[in-house]
C-alpha cells in the first residue's frame, strides 16, 4: 500500500520528517498553524537538503522530490483528509499530543497509523483515551533527521501487526537505520542511556564540581563522544529534557527526579537550546 502522509507539527523536527517523507516518494502533507513559522521552515529544511547535495550525501533527485511530493497546510482538519499515516512531532506535553490524537482518531477510521515521534511519552498512554487503540504506535526520529540514520519504533502490546509493518516499512524507505523495542520504556534505547549521562552532567553542574563547558570538553576528550552532555541537551531542546523529567517526577515523587532550578530557569526563559539559538551556549542564525 502507498501511505499518504500527514505530520502535525512544523517544527524542527516535524518540519524535517516531513522532508524525510517526500524525500521518500510519499505524498506529505506538513500541518502547523503558525503560517509564518511553516514557511520559514520549508525554505530552511530546502537550503539543508541543497547543502547535503553539495556534500554527495543526497542526490539532486531527492530535492525534486521534496518540492513535488510536500504540500503545506495550516488547518488540522484539511491536512489529515483522505491520509493514512500520521506522524505526530509537536511540544513535548502529554495534554497537548492527547488533545490532538482524541479530535482526529475521531475522524480517521481503524485502518489510519496514528505515530508520535516521542520518545518519552509512551504510545499506550495516549491509545488508551483514543478510538481505535490498536493503530498507534512510537516512532522516533533523531535531530536532525535529515542527517540522523536512526528510527526507534516502539508500540503497546497490543498494536496491530499491520500497523507495525507499516511502521517499519515508511521507516526503512525514508533510508533509515530501524531498530523495534520489544517492549515500551520511557526514553527507549538511546534516550533512555544518554538520561543517565545528562543527569550525572546536570548533577556535577549543580554541585559547582565543574563548569558545564569543562563538563562538555571531559566527556568529548576522555570518552571520545562527538558532543558533550550540555550540547546534546541543546541539540535535543530543553524542553524535551525538562518535560521529561517532571512528568518523571511527577510518576515518582521522587526529588532526585526533579528538574534542576537551572533548566527550570532556562526554559520559562525560552533558551530551548538550539532551535531558539541560545541554550547553555549560543548558536549563530545560519
Amino acid at each position: 500500500m502507498k501511505e499518504n502522509i500527514a505530520v502535525i507539527g512544523g517544527g524542527q523536527m516535524g518540519s524535517q520528517i516531513a522532508a524525510l517523507a517526500a524525500m521518500a516518494g510519499y505524498k506529505t502533507s506538513l500541518y502547523d498553524e503558525n503560517k509564518d513559522n511553516l514557511d520559514y521552515r520549508y525554505k530552511f529544511v530546502e537550503e539543508n537538503i541543497k547543502n547535503l547535495i553539495d556534500k554527495k550525501i543526497y542526490n539532486k533527485n531527492k530535492l525534486d522530490a521534496y518540492k513535488q511530493n510536500l504540500e503545506l497546510n495550516y488547518s488540522l482538519e484539511n491536512v489529515i483528509k483522505d491520509k493514512t499515516f500520521i506522524i505526530e512531532a509537536v511540544v513535548e506535553k502529554y495534554e497537548v499530543k492527547l488533545e490532538i490524537f482524541q479530535k482526529i482518531s475521531n475522524i480517521l477510521d481503524e485502518k489510519v497509523v496514528m505515530a508520535t515521534n516521542s520518545s518519552f511519552i509512551q504510545a499506550s498512554e495516549i491509545s488508551k483515551h483514543c478510538n481505535y487503540p490498536e493503530r498507534f504506535i512510537n516512532m522516533h526520529f533523531f535531530y536532525p533527521p535529515i542527517r540522523m540514520d536512526l528510527i526507534e519504533i516502539s508500540h503497546p502490546e497490543n498494536v496491530s501487526e499491520d500497523t507495525l509493518k507499516r511502521t517499519k516499512t515508511v521507516s526503512e524507505n525514508m533510508g533509515r537505520s530501524v531498530v523495534v523495542l520489544k517492549k515500551e520504556t520511557p526514553g527507549f534505547i538511546v534516550n533512555r542511556m544518554l538520561a543517565a549521562l545528562v543527569d550525572e552532567a546536570y548533577e556535577l553542574y549543580d554541585e559547582g564540581i565543574a563548569d558545564f563547558k569543562d563538563i562538555d570538553l571531559a566527556i568529548k576528550k576522555g570518552l571520545n563522544h562527538p558532543l558533550g552532555p550540555f550540547e546534546l541537551s541543546d541539540y535535543s531542546g530543553l524542553d524535551i529534557h525538562y518535560y521529561a523529567k517532571l512528568k518523571k517526577f511527577r510518576e515518582s515523587g521522587d526529588p532526585k527526579d526533579e528538574p534542576k532550578d537551572f533548566l527550570k530557569e532556562k526554559v520559562v526563559r525560552g533558551d530551548l537550546g538550539v532551535k531558539t539559538g541560545k541554550g547553555f551556549y549560543e548558536y549563530l542564525e545560519d
